[in-house]
């Protein structure tokens, strides 16, 4: 298994919103500050060969739901407060 952290395209900035296709015909967004998602962060699981990115979605410290790069169609990212 590669030990190597995921350096290709790291993810430094805060995440604001993200939209989900994993079901056929379904599709979803979230977003911090609606429906009690409190944050979006990207991270790492390990897969059969190599490591996998994954975004989680987070309601205070429970983990509302966890979705591979495979599944998620856009990332959009915070501004931060002088933009």
């Amino acid at each position: 298994m590669n030990d190597h952290p995921l350096t290709e395209h790291p993810v430094e900035q805060p995440i604001r919103a993200i939209d989900i296709d994993s079901i056929p015909g379904v599709e979803a967004s979230y977003v911090v500050g609606r429906n009690g998602v409190t944050r979006i962060e990207a991270c790492i699981k390990p897969g059969v060969y190599s490591n996998i990115p994954y975004v989680r979605v987070w309601k205070g410290e429970v983990c509302e739901a966890e979705f591979c790069q495979h599944n998620i169609v856009g990332v959009y990212f915070d501004q931060g407060e002088g933009a």
